[in-house]
């Protein structure tokens, strides 16, 4: 079965949703165990930050969490691995 699962990188200022791409895996990944490894941040209290939105084979977004701009920067320009603070993911 072809998933169409996908995962957007958005900056969220105020009001606004910035769309800054789409994140691309391989056929040996899954976007859902991507979206689980991905660490995520606490959000900042301005109303701003990057932002990692998950969306189902139907199109729906299911999940959000804010990420840091290393995490978004390695999803978009294609390393894939999030790298966790704890040295558990490299």
């Amino acid at each position: 079965m072809f998933h169409q699962s996908k995962i957007i990188v958005w900056y969220k200022i105020a009001s606004q949703k910035i769309i800054l791409g789409e994140v691309l895996v391989n056929q040996s990944q899954d976007m859902t165990s991507l979206w689980r490894r991905a660490p995520s941040e606490d959000p900042l209290k301005l109303g701003y930050g990057y932002q990692l939105s998950l969306f189902d084979d139907d199109g729906r977004e299911v999940a959000n969490k804010s990420v840091s701009v290393t995490t978004a920067d390695r999803l978009l320009f294609g390393t894939n691995k999030p790298e966790c603070r704890s040295g558990l993911l490299k």
